[in-house]
């Protein structure tokens, strides 16, 4: 999954960026109110460390939904790419950092409006708003993807499932599932479901991924 947050908030994480103003999200009748993107942070970097202190040692080699990794190669990717995007947005960060720096970088660098200010050259040149929208995002999806390899609670927070959801509605289906700014690949097909699925369900269909 790369650079889901095209249009993540639809532009009202942007104002909330540069004014710490609450924020809501109205995908369809019902919206939520959230104070912008350290919230969501939180509420996918607790999902990420309370999946993987239920890895067992004898698990480090079970598949995962991403077929190409098992559950070591999920963790190393999801780590690798939290240090380094965060490390573009301008946090203390460097590849090889462990989770808790990162938590804590990501923590301190986001609580400051002003860092998501301008845009990440290296990145094709996207808004840092939009970076910290798809490095959320990444978190929060691969949370669910370790959960399932080791038969930890899949349940995902409710608020950030529905601001990734929004987000993922937006984005061009050529950009979607085509490359990232890297060359990298990103989502496979959607995967069919129920019209009665939960959201969440439904947003991990939505990224090729079988509830």
């Amino acid at each position: 999954m790369d650079r889901l947050s095209a249009a993540w908030y639809a532009g009202s994480w942007r104002a909330a960026a540069h004014t710490g103003a609450e924020v809501s999200l109205q995908p369809g009748s019902q919206g939520i109110g959230m104070s912008g993107p350290i919230d969501v942070w939180r509420e996918a970097a607790g999902k990420w460390t309370a999946v993987c202190s239920k890895v067992g040692d004898d698990q480090w080699n079970c598949r995962t939904p991403c077929v190409e990794w098992n559950v070591r190669a999920l963790v190393d990717h999801t780590l690798e790419w939290q240090a380094t995007g965060g490390a573009l947005l301008g946090a203390s960060l460097a590849a090889g950092d462990d989770w808790e720096t990162i938590r804590e970088a990501y923590a301190t660098h986001l609580s400051d409006p002003s860092n998501l200010e301008g845009a990440v050259a290296e990145f094709a040149g996207i808004p840092k708003q939009e970076l910290a929208a798809f490095l959320i995002g990444d978190l929060l999806i691969h949370s669910w993807d370790l959960a399932r390899s080791v038969g930890a609670d899949e349940a995902l927070p409710p608020t950030a499932v529905e601001a990734t959801m929004t987000g993922l509605q937006h984005v061009p289906q050529e950009l979607l599932r085509g490359r990232n700014p890297l060359g990298q690949p990103m989502m496979g097909p959607a995967v069919q479901v129920s019209e009665a699925a939960s959201l969440q369900d439904r947003m991990l269909a939505f990224t090729g991924r079988v509830p």
